[in-house]
């Protein structure tokens, strides 16, 4: 094979070169002039080897550090997930959630005409299921006079009162407890937001649907006034979050109580906030469904993200062995003698 001459100004000649510079090679020439392609190849074959284990050693390193930096971020948030502030600090957290709730009403929290569209599909996608029952279950608690003031009066108490009430009796008394149940209520409330964002839905009392607002006709608060709309979001009916925030409570009660009626309660607390969501107007059965496809996920989150690390576990065991009592932990209250 002849040697093959590339001239010194040539475009060749000039990557040669930059391949001469950067690989520390001189280009191989044959004896009778010419460059010695085979010796050519030979030397581009051995670049072409140590770039290529270059480019894998960064890339295991980046990949490496990347793995890395995810799970000290991980770690992080584990530690903040468990982390329970001042009686102030944690206000202070449910506030900010609530103010979240309020920006993304604000900013994304859609229309009444967009919310009744949404509304009307999902009362044709219950008839089509065979569970537009609604309007008969309202109908059924008045025409047979079963407290219909006082499901509309728990509607309004069982979120502004009783929700806050069990996050501080918690906080107060069973502090081990707290992260967990916190957790859960702010990833529940946060996965709510968002799919408010993305599909807001009119309650049925907004909508031609045969119920009527029982809330605002039976106690004080007026739930279409100016001043009450400021503070909710009058298109968030999908999912429940009465239905989303039922289960914090009733965790609290059934695991962290020591008597059988409030276990007992615990347990029927869900079913209770289900009956008034529905009744009064506000909600319709998928929402009940919504509401629980958001907090199970969260209460699974909630979990690992607050549960103890590995070493931390045995200490609790040797204590409570020696019969003292665990170090917190989301446990069933000890009972005295």
């Amino acid at each position: 094979m002849t040697g093959v001459t590339i001239e010194p100004r040539s475009d060749a000649y000039w990557w040669f070169g930059i391949m001469w510079r950067s690989s520390g090679h001189r280009l191989p020439r044959r004896p009778g002039g010419g460059w010695d392609i085979a010796a050519l190849r030979q030397v581009v074959a051995q670049d072409a080897v140590m770039v290529g284990r270059a480019t894998a050693r960064w890339t295991a390193g980046a990949w490496e550090a990347f793995v890395a930096g995810l799970l000290v971020a991980l770690a992080w948030v584990r530690a903040v997930a468990r982390h329970v502030g001042s009686g102030r600090a944690e206000a202070a957290i449910m506030f900010g959630a609530y103010g979240l709730y309020v920006l993304v009403r604000g900013v994304w929290g859609g229309t009444i005409p967009e919310g009744t569209a949404n509304a009307v599909a999902i009362i044709d996608l219950e008839k089509d299921l065979g569970i537009w029952v609604e309007p008969g279950w309202q109908a059924f608690f008045a025409d047979h006079h079963l407290g219909l003031p006082a499901w509309s009066a728990f509607y309004i108490v069982s979120q502004v009162v009783v929700l806050p009430l069990t996050l501080f009796l918690v906080y107060r008394y069973r502090r081990g407890a707290y992260a967990f149940l916190r957790d859960m209520a702010l990833l529940s409330w946060t996965a709510g937001v968002v799919w408010y964002a993305l599909q807001p839905v009119a309650p049925p009392r907004l909508v031609e649907s045969g119920l009527t607002d029982t809330v605002s006709a039976q106690t004080p608060v007026a739930l279409d006034s100016d001043l009450v709309r400021l503070l909710y979001n009058p298109v968030a009916a999908m999912p429940s979050l009465h239905m989303g925030m039922a289960p914090v409570v009733a965790w609290a009660l059934w695991k962290l109580t020591p008597w059988a009626w409030s276990r007992a309660l615990g347990l029927l607390y869900p079913v209770l906030v289900a009956v008034s969501v529905v009744v009064t107007g506000n909600h319709y059965l998928l929402d009940i469904l919504g509401g629980v496809a958001v907090v199970l996920p969260a209460a699974a989150l909630a979990w690992w993200l607050t549960r103890a690390p590995e070493g931390a576990a045995a200490p609790a065991r040797v204590r409570a062995r020696a019969g003292g009592p665990p170090s917190g932990g989301p446990g069933r209250p000890r009972h005295a003698g």
